[in-house]
């Protein structure tokens, strides 16, 4: 016998979820609606469902408080440590397929460090930046720790994914 739970039946089972436990979409969550290999609930669908549960005003609202909490400190990804602040929040975009808001960025390239990984070497954010070698890929994985800490610490919680183009780099101690 099949038996087939639509979409409303999981926004259900996810709004008592959320009432009992609270609204967080992580990976333990999702992992909760696997069906052998089958994701029965997906992250976009989480998402969708969290902003509906807390309502779009009461979601931007925690957004925006939880972005403009500046400073933000990344200290866990990889074997970097710096500070970055959003400047501007823009563009809210919390439409059906993918609810969004547009940020700008800016890292404290001076108070930031990390350590190389082939030499082991410790290396000044703003001067392992100006590398002409690697430089870019510092560039990358800097972009690519704002975009986790954003998922881990905001989408989670609000269900509205942070977009940015680009970081801005300002050095003050």
């Amino acid at each position: 016998m099949k038996i087939l739970i639509t979409e409303s039946k999981y926004k259900d089972i996810i709004f008592r979820y959320f009432d009992k436990f609270g609204g967080e979409v992580d990976k333990d969550f999702i992992s909760m609606f696997r069906h052998t290999s089958k994701e029965m609930v997906n992250f976009d669908l989480a998402y969708r469902c969290l902003i509906e549960w807390r309502g779009e005003e009461e979601s931007k609202q925690l957004a925006k408080t939880l972005l403009l909490q500046n400073p933000h400190h990344i200290n866990d990804f990889g074997s970097y440590d710096f500070f970055f602040e959003v400047t501007d929040i823009s563009n809210w975009d919390l439409n059906d397929k993918e609810p969004n808001v547009v940020v700008k960025v800016k890292v404290n390239d001076l108070s930031g460090s990390l350590v190389l990984i082939e030499t082991g070497e410790p290396k000044n954010l703003r001067d392992a930046l100006n590398n002409e070698d690697y430089g870019w890929e510092v560039d990358d994985e800097v972009k690519w720790g704002v975009e986790d800490y954003f998922r881990l610490n905001i989408t989670t919680k609000t269900g509205i994914k942070i977009i940015f183009s680009k970081i801005d780099y300002i050095s003050k101690q």
